[in-house]
């Protein structure tokens, strides 16, 4: 491509500055040399992000059988207790279709094979009932009930930025993010430098379109402003070819070990092959459509629109594992759903149900720890739009994956989410020593709180192996932070730091030392 060509190819680039360019519809990574680095963490874990767009109905996924009040405000939706699927040695039973007639058990057996977790009331405060507003919450990770507040950015993109693109000169060898369809979610944009990843619909269209973008001119070596802007585009396109390569050589290399079912689970499938064939992206983003079910949500028999989203969403999944599973890379993916909202607790009369508030979401892999996040929803002590209330800040699953999964530092990933949210728990720990920094105590756990259940005054007991810096904080159960009992140093030893908490309530005590964090409950009765 010659000089001329190839600048109206890229026109639209800003000298030294961030651009998200288009190449033939699909979105380019276009970084200044300054803000972007090679170096990343050495580390081959893998997000996969799958977004139920439309507000999926949390009520009518984990069921509340044993709650008359269900019935009471579902009578015609409501699934009843023997239709329901319920997991092994729990109270808690799913809606018939993310099982029945779902390939390898459904997610009756991905839960009982240690890989399914569940998040029950999941939200925010002062809930947005808009879709796009509140997708803008969910993606972005900053939750504001300001209607001026701009949420340009997403906590991906930021989280990708800040820990996988230091500021140095090199654009990545490989995307950090993929889209599967679409234009670029702002999920994996950041606000300062651009996008990203990519959108992908065909590896070998993003081939054919980025390859030969590299000029066959060399770039002048003058030192003028033209020679640094013809050198920065030239690099871009440079990338561009690379990354167009890395797509199709990834997916003509890896493979599919089980038959996917066509629609969602293809994209799905996409991933898998991308996966299988070395691409070393670090988050996948995919989507299923249709969980606005104003009407016709569910028949009486059983049938309609949510019933089957269920069921392609819980296919998807379980094709996905099984690929994974028989590749050997299972042990390196986590997988999360979000949605922007859940529906009113009552049908709304045309076999629906309308915009509501908290909701459910699953998140799924080898390192989760299979279990059941919360209580089941209280249908009597409604929030004063007469929605779900809900039980946990979104923002606890994504701390979580930035610390766990990622191993993001306490401040870079309260720099991300925009204020200090206490992780749930819902994946394990990367580091395989997670105590090693604390010394057992008798009853063989390294912290302890008593008493506990607390009349407002308790003690936070460890004995550190060595000097360390120490962080100790309660949070609400909703993941917001309450009172910071210590962030300093403390020399090696047996330590025992006090807490006064004035008001009655759950709390959730995190300690946080190097690599090791341990959560405790901490209850306050008057």
């Amino acid at each position: 491509m010659k000089r001329r060509s190839f600048i109206q190819a890229v026109t639209g680039v800003a000298a030294l500055g961030v651009s998200a360019q288009m190449l033939g519809g699909m979105p380019l990574l276009a970084m200044s040399p300054d803000k972007f680095g090679a170096d990343v963490q050495n580390t081959n874990n893998i997000l996969i992000v799958i977004q139920l767009f439309g507000g999926n109905d949390g009520l009518n996924t984990v069921i509340p059988v044993d709650d008359p009040n269900y019935y009471r405000m579902r009578p015609t939706l409501g699934i009843r207790k023997e239709q329901a699927t319920r997991l092994f040695g729990s109270r808690v039973y799913l809606h018939p279709a993310l099982t029945n007639g779902v390939p390898y058990g459904g997610f009756k057996q991905l839960y009982e094979d240690g890989r399914l977790a569940i998040v029950q009331g999941v939200g925010y405060e002062n809930p947005n009932l808009s879709h796009f507003r509140s997708t803008d919450i969910w993606l972005s990770g900053i939750n504001t009930s300001l209607p001026t507040a701009e949420l340009t950015d997403g906590w991906i993109g930021r989280a990708m930025a800040r820990m996988y693109a230091p500021s140095m000169s090199n654009i990545p060898d490989y995307p950090l993010c993929v889209q599967i369809g679409g234009t670029l979610s702002m999920l994996l944009k950041d606000e300062r430098r651009g996008d990203m990843g990519i959108a992908l619909a065909d590896p070998e269209q993003f081939f054919q379109l980025g390859r030969g973008l590299t000029p066959d001119d060399i770039p002048p070596a003058d030192g003028s402003v033209f020679a640094q802007e013809y050198a920065y585009i030239r690099m871009i396109a440079q990338k561009s070819d690379t990354y167009s390569q890395l797509l199709k050589q990834a997916f003509e290399r890896g493979r599919n070990t089980v038959e996917y079912a066509s629609g969602f689970p293809q994209q799905l499938r996409a991933v898998a092959r991308l996966i299988s064939g070395g691409l070393q992206s670090k988050v996948y983003l995919v989507y299923l459509n249709g969980f606005d079910t104003h009407v016709l949500q569910q028949q009486p028999d059983g049938s309609g629109i949510h019933p089957r989203l269920l069921n392609t969403l819980a296919t998807g999944i379980m094709q996905f594992m099984q690929d994974a599973l028989q590749q050997r890379f299972a042990d390196r993916v986590i997988g999360m759903t979000i949605s922007e909202f859940g529906r009113r607790p009552q049908e709304n009369g045309s076999l629906g149900t309308d915009h509501g508030a908290a909701s459910v979401q699953f998140v799924f892999g080898n390192s989760v720890n299979a279990n059941v996040f919360g209580n089941p929803f209280d249908l009597v002590n409604l929030n004063n739009n007469g929605d779900l209330q809900y039980q946990y800040d979104y923002r606890r699953v994504y701390a979580n994956v930035l610390q766990a999964w990622f191993g993001a530092s306490e401040q870079e990933t309260r720099a991300i989410l925009g204020e200090r949210i206490a992780p749930l728990g819902v994946i394990q720990a990367r580091a395989t020593h997670v105590y090693d920094a604390f010394v057992r105590q008798a009853h063989g756990q390294p912290v302890s709180i008593t008493p506990n259940p607390s009349r407002g005054t308790s003690v936070v007991q460890f004995e550190l192996r060595s000097s360390a810096h120490v962080d100790v904080a309660l949070f609400s159960t909703e993941g917001r932070l309450y009172q910071q009992v210590w962030n300093a140093v403390l020399p090696a030893g047996v330590h025992a730091l006090p807490c006064n908490i004035a008001h009655t309530g759950s709390y959730i005590c995190v300690v946080r030392t190097g690599g090791s964090t341990i959560s405790l409950p901490l209850m306050v009765i008057r």
